[in-house]
């Protein structure tokens, strides 16, 4: 039972993503041949390719002339006119310096000078936006791959998506590139992880060629998307004809396993755990699930990823310390949903030995953890262990506010080399943190950003507007905060509110004063809801505040012109090479390197 598991674009292309590395080694522990690949990155590499983008001109050309050829011209054509023929005039320029580009992205020389990086960054942008103009309305970017009709949101849409070469791009690239570089034929089973809305279309176009072309292939998909709306897809067997024979839901380890074993054995399907598959044109939703505990699953392998491909001058590597979220409790949020409300972690010596093989192997002290959040209590073991181990590492983590952080942790997070954290803020408004159900308070949030800060780490606060009965003022306080406390907080994101679907706000929107929900049967694949509310801002106001808080921070914050510019792995190599405070826009005792970036 020879199985690939693919990770398929879209995601940032900065560094591996970790379902596969995951998968791959847990089967591998079992007996079982198995090979990952990361479409992601070589889509990417791809995209940012003369033959690809002399294709994109090509197809320009075309729409212009069928727009030329109409007997008159609407303004929506003559807008399309003016953007086809941007994009065509400068296309020479881009495809010309594409490849130097991505060069600058992969050297340290070149990628530390920022007035170079910007110009690679734009660069790449717009050779991809050559590409969404070819394929248009959908639109491919370093952050989004969105099909302009909502497609993704929709099974029935989907369908259509996966099969419309005039909009997806991906049919083409797939055919005259990507599916040649495998001997499919010697392959049984291939699984596709789909962790991301962003990657709907895309993974399900890949999943729908193979099913057509290698019929012998059992095509399986998986990742947090089915496992929250894996059971609108009860009524629909159309979506399993076109895609795939199953789906793992939830987590996907042993799940996978027993599904191979069944597969190797030709036994029924009925059993295996954590599966929705097609029986007699009926959808069948096995009820037995099984997760393992995490801190007993084999470490990830990165093992056949291209490392060389990934735009950054150095491996950067995402690691897990827990798997769920040790809190639990963030009304707006589905983790723990998708985790079966469990949660587990790493024992710590063997969490640091890993990173300790993993810079070893791969020659990197940067690691990315891509925790749901770290524990304070986790943060301080794994920082005694990395000081006890002695090695040099860089990382980032993503925690929430606690009100035992103290200035001890934070010293000694710092000194093991945690440079980057990254803070669930949502809101600095008493009442509506309570209503989240933080566990923290303005206070909390103050004394822990100080604390870090004082210590010499940057801190990013993630937070949004619009959580259901916030009121103008109490979004006002959280712009307040950050302008108050531009001294600790040195880069955010903010954000308009979303309705999950399977939060608690979504299971109790009475609880929220929330009048309606509003479901398409159609968006049967969305992951989030459009609803409506008696109390509080509308959906309208909450986009101007955050609207307000953008132009708050384009007025207050310097640092924007970096960290407006990049994304957060990269961010991380430039904190390590200039510290913290040359990035806040202080400048004391610069030296070369310092005097580049302060002159951009």
């Amino acid at each position: 039972m020879k199985t690939l598991l693919i990770f398929p674009c879209q995601w940032y292309p900065s560094q591996p993503y970790l379902s596969t590395p995951y998968l791959t080694s847990y089967l591998r522990s079992k007996g079982w041949d198995v090979k990952q690949r990361d479409f992601n990155i070589e889509s990417y590499d791809l995209f940012l390719s003369k033959p690809v983008l002399d294709e994109a001109v090509v197809r320009l050309d075309k729409k212009i002339d069928l727009i030329r050829a109409k007997p008159s011209l609407s303004f929506k054509d003559k807008s399309l006119m003016d953007v086809l023929a941007t994009g065509k005039k400068f296309s020479e320029q881009i495809i010309s310096q594409v490849e130097e580009a991505k060069k600058v992205m992969r050297t340290p020389d070149l990628f530390f000078n920022f007035d170079i990086y910007q110009q690679a960054d734009m660069v790449i942008k717009s050779a991809l936006k050559l590409v969404s103009d070819a394929y248009a309305p959908s639109i491919l970017s370093l952050s989004t791959f969105e099909s302009g009709t909502r497609a993704e949101e929709s099974s029935r849409r989907a369908r259509f998506a996966a099969k419309d070469d005039e909009t997806n791009p991906f049919i083409w690239l797939y055919d005259k590139f990507l599916l040649g570089t495998e001997k499919w034929e010697e392959y049984d089973v291939v699984g596709i992880s789909i962790i991301g809305i962003s990657q709907i279309i895309p993974g399900l176009t890949l999943a729908r060629m193979l099913k057509q072309k290698y019929p012998h292939l059992h095509i399986v998909l998986g990742g947090p998307i089915f496992s929250v709306a894996g059971g609108q897809l009860e009524k629909q067997p159309e979506f399993f004809e076109d895609f795939c024979h199953s789906i793992i839901t939830f987590e996907g380890e042993e799940p996978l396993h027993q599904l191979l074993t069944r597969l190797k054995n030709q036994e029924p399907l009925d059993t295996a755990p954590n599966l929705v598959y097609l029986d007699n044109g009926l959808v069948r939703f096995n009820k037995d699930r099984v997760e393992l505990r995490f801190e007993e699953l084999p470490s990830p392998t990165f093992d056949g990823l291209p490392m060389e491909k990934y735009l950054s001058p150095y491996p950067i590597l995402p690691v897990l310390q827990s798997r769920g979220c040790y809190w639990g409790k963030c009304t707006f949020c589905t983790h723990s949903y998708v985790y079966g409300h469990r949660y587990g972690k790493q024992k710590t010596k063997q969490m640091v030995s890993e990173l300790k093989m993993l810079s070893e192997k791969y020659k990197t002290k940067y690691f990315t953890f891509s925790d749901e959040a770290v524990s304070p209590h986790s943060l301080n073991d794994v920082s005694d262990e990395i000081l006890e181990q002695g090695f040099d590492l860089k990382a980032l983590a993503l925690l929430k506010f606690e009100k035992v952080m103290d200035e001890e942790l934070f010293r000694k997070m710092k000194e093991a080399g945690f440079i980057f954290l990254m803070f669930g803020m949502e809101s600095a408004n008493d009442r509506v943190l309570s209503l989240i159900d933080k566990g923290a308070n303005q206070e909390i949030e103050r004394d822990s950003l100080r604390k870090s800060s004082d210590a010499g780490i940057w801190n990013h606060t993630f937070l949004f507007f619009g959580f259901p009965t916030e009121t103008r003022d109490e979004a006002m306080d959280t712009i307040n905060f950050l302008k108050d406390n531009i001294e600790n907080i040195h880069s955010f994101g903010p954000g308009v509110f979303l309705l999950n679907r399977d939060s608690s706000v979504f299971q109790y929107p009475e609880k929220y004063s929330i009048s309606k929900i509003i479901s398409d049967p159609d968006s049967d694949l969305a992951m989030n809801l459009d609803f409506e509310i008696n109390v509080g801002m509308s959906r309208q106001e909450a986009i101007e505040l955050n609207n307000k808080c953008i132009k708050m921070a384009e007025e207050t914050f310097e640092s924007i012109k970096l960290w407006g510019v990049m994304p957060r792995e990269h961010f991380l190599l430039y904190l390590d090479r200039y510290g913290k405070d040359p990035l806040t826009g202080k400048k004391p005792n610069l030296g070369e390197d310092e005097k580049i970036l302060c002159k951009a």
